[in-house]
């Protein structure tokens, strides 16, 4: 087998925002490499864990083997589906769903155990040259080693020319309990779309915070989609003040650069206990959801007609109950349900968002 070097991987890759180089490995990453040390450890995790990161290319190898090293989040109790794997795509279809061979796992409390070396191999893929999509799994931090095709099998990038659109969220737009990469709602609902998609999703750590809106404002994008609230639920991380001012402030960040942009602001999805009481006097659900549709409503009012709110109880409401193992995150149905109803209401019809 031939192994193409770091600097031939590096284009092949979509999805993050930017490149780690270590010698011998590169980590797509979901922030600005040079700005990690502004942010605190955890959101420094989580914003380096691959959501949404894919290798896309062309190639008629029968054979693709990457190594990486890999640091895996286990799921928690109530128990989830399987986290870690990997999703190959052949021209568009969902092909395979694999787990790498080795790898470490990762505690909240940073331990690892294990050894973070691990491969993935593929074989008998279909003969002639095919489109390669795979995705890395979403809840683990991935720098990639290797990546080796068949001797003489021709490689080329594939550049994704479809409009792009950015989410940024919390754990649940960053998916990790979603059973494959590509399965998390914003990639479903993109997909459906046939749009390119950048997820922002941070688990635990979507404060509404300047450092995050300065991403978004520096991203390409035909339209961004702004999941606020739940990460500032606990102990009453923002009170009402604070609240509607940083959702002022974020949007008015992401304006600077992206003054035309369409944007949807999404509130909460439905929590059970978290609906109408706040933590440690903090905001209540219900109450986010009406400052969210109050920021728009003032924006809107001031000329931004490219700005829109939409409830997200009308993601995944209280009938959606059964698919919240945790009362918190969905589980895999959930969120292809919250992907297909996104697509619905924002990005088909008339009235779309973002058309491919």
């Amino acid at each position: 087998m031939q192994t193409l070097a770091l600097d031939e991987i590096a284009p092949l890759l979509d999805g993050q925002v930017d490149l780690r180089r270590r010698p011998g490995s590169l980590q797509p990453l979901r922030i600005p490499a040079a700005e990690a040390p502004l942010y605190d450890p955890f959101n420094r995790w989580v914003a380096s864990a691959a959501a949404g990161v894919r290798l896309r290319f062309k190639t008629d190898s029968r054979r693709l083997v990457l190594s990486v090293n890999q640091r895996l989040v286990p799921p928690t109790p109530p128990a989830f589906e399987p986290r870690g794997l990997y999703d190959l795509y052949i021209d568009g279809a969902l092909a395979r769903r694999a787990v790498a061979d080795g790898g470490a796992l990762i505690d909240p409390e940073g331990t690892l155990s294990g050894d973070e070396a691990a491969q993935l191999a593929f074989e008998d893929l279909p003969a002639g040259e095919k489109l390669i999509e795979l995705w890395l799994p979403q809840a683990a931090t991935v720098s990639i080693t290797g990546l080796a095709i068949d001797a003489g099998a021709s490689h080329s990038p594939w550049p994704d020319p479809r409009p792009r659109i950015v989410f940024h969220g919390s754990s649940i737009t960053h998916g990790m309990e979603a059973a494959g990469a590509s399965a998390g709602w914003p990639a479903v609902a993109a997909n459906l779309a046939g749009l390119r998609h950048l997820n922002l999703g941070w688990g635990g750590s979507c404060l509404l915070s300047g450092l995050a809106a300065r991403i978004l404002r520096d991203q390409d994008a035909d339209a961004i989609v702004l999941k606020l609230g739940i990460n500032v639920w606990p102990d009453g991380a923002l009170r009402e003040r604070t609240f509607l001012d940083s959702a002022h402030a974020m949007l008015a960040i992401i304006r600077e650069r992206h003054a035309r942009t369409p944007i949807a602001v999404v509130s909460p999805i439905y929590s059970p206990g978290r609906e109408d009481t706040g933590d440690n006097g903090g905001l209540a659900l219900t109450r986010m959801r009406d400052l969210l549709a109050q920021a728009v409503e003032i924006r809107q009012a001031m000329g931004d007609d490219r700005v829109r709110y939409l409830s997200g109880l009308a993601l995944f409401g209280e009938a959606d109950a059964a698919d919240l193992p945790d009362d918190l995150h969905p589980n895999t149905d959930g969120y292809r349900r919250m992907g297909e109803r996104f697509h619905a209401l924002m990005l088909s019809g008339k009235d779309a968002l973002l058309k491919a």
